[in-house]
């Protein structure tokens, strides 16, 4: 679930006058179901969007929800819960393992509408702002993005506590080619949450025009421009699908001088074999080329677009869990 959408779900409420029970995931542990980042909101009427886990920790949640609704006061709430079953702490019914922090927050027509307004407005300009929750409620502040910046961050002491979010995505992907591979990888990582933006050198192509899931189509005359194009490089994933050889080398010289995290290039075994021989008689060396995984995707049998897109989306996931500590 993209972030901009939870928060504008919570905005039509609020601007219907109705209170907004939400619940956040503000720290877990490895195998919790409910990972940092993770949202829900359940309004009066028991309207629900987004999960912080589901299972039984979520369907008691939800029960409470709606009797924190119906009182006049609640004093915003941690509540860290085990999934184990055995162990010290609260246990929270699973028994999936790992444990997760979760916040209790009401948003209110009155106290908090302003600032979930420009939240959406932050969130639909693609800008850099800390949100922040804390047990007097909620504000955002416009703040530039750092490189070594983590999208969360969440302090506790004995007697108080301090959640922050940067609410620009840092979950990102860059699709150079924008043909039917392009198409199906761009539905597969926005539904994943990611934001994508998509290059092609060709201004005719049905399957670019009909690209919904990027929030960027871009028309450039070479691949290789395609790298200034891209912000926050540190945190943006390449992945390079074009026609032909010439162009996929011509992205690769763009990208490779880059800090871009993770390079992958579709392609057989003889087709990337041929493209690094024409890096290398460009002058890339070895230690650049060891920045590209070729072929993209984990090895499975994938021949449909979507199958390709799979594949890909997994590898990405993957290289994500191994590089998020």
């Amino acid at each position: 679930m993209k972030t901009i959408s939870y928060w504008k779900k919570v905005l039509s409420f609020l601007k219907k006058e109705q209170k907004v029970f939400l619940a956040m995931v503000v720290d877990h542990t490895i195998h919790s179901p409910g990972t940092t980042g993770a949202k829900l909101l359940v309004t009066e009427n028991k309207e629900m969007m987004g999960t912080i886990g589901g299972g039984t920790m979520e369907y008691e949640l939800v029960n409470r929800a709606q009797e924190i609704l119906l009182n006049e006061n609640f004093t915003p709430e941690i509540h860290t819960l085990n999934h184990n079953k055995f162990g010290s702490g609260e246990q929270s019914g699973m028994i999936c393992a790992g444990k997760q922090t979760n916040l209790y927050y009401v948003c209110e027509p009155e106290k908090d509408r302003k600032t979930v307004d420009k939240m959406v407005q932050v969130l639909s300009e693609s800008q850099p702002a800390i949100l922040s929750i804390y047990l007097e409620g909620l504000s955002l502040q416009k703040q530039k993005l750092q490189n070594h910046d983590s999208q969360y961050c969440f302090t506790q002491s004995e007697n108080n506590w301090h959640y922050q979010e940067q609410l620009k995505n840092f979950n990102r992907i860059a699709i150079i080619g924008g043909g039917h591979c392009s198409l199906a990888l761009s539905r597969v990582m926005n539904n994943l949450g990611y934001d994508v933006v998509a290059f092609d050198t060709r201004g005719n192509i049905s399957t670019l025009d009909h690209n919904n899931f990027a929030v960027s189509r871009q028309i450039i005359d070479d691949y290789k421009k395609a790298a200034p194009q891209i912000n926050l490089p540190e945190k943006t994933n390449i992945v390079i699908m074009t026609t032909d050889v010439a162009s996929d080398v011509r992205g690769l010289l763009g990208v490779l001088d880059n800090p871009f995290p993770f390079i992958g290039v579709m392609g057989s075994e003889n087709k990337i074999s041929e493209i690094k021989k024409r890096l290398k008689a460009e002058g890339i060396d070895d230690q650049q080329l060891s920045r590209i995984t070729a072929p993209v995707g984990l090895p499975m049998v994938s021949n449909t677009p979507e199958e390709i897109a799979i594949s890909i989306a997994a590898q990405l996931l993957q290289f994500r869990d191994e590089n998020s500590n």
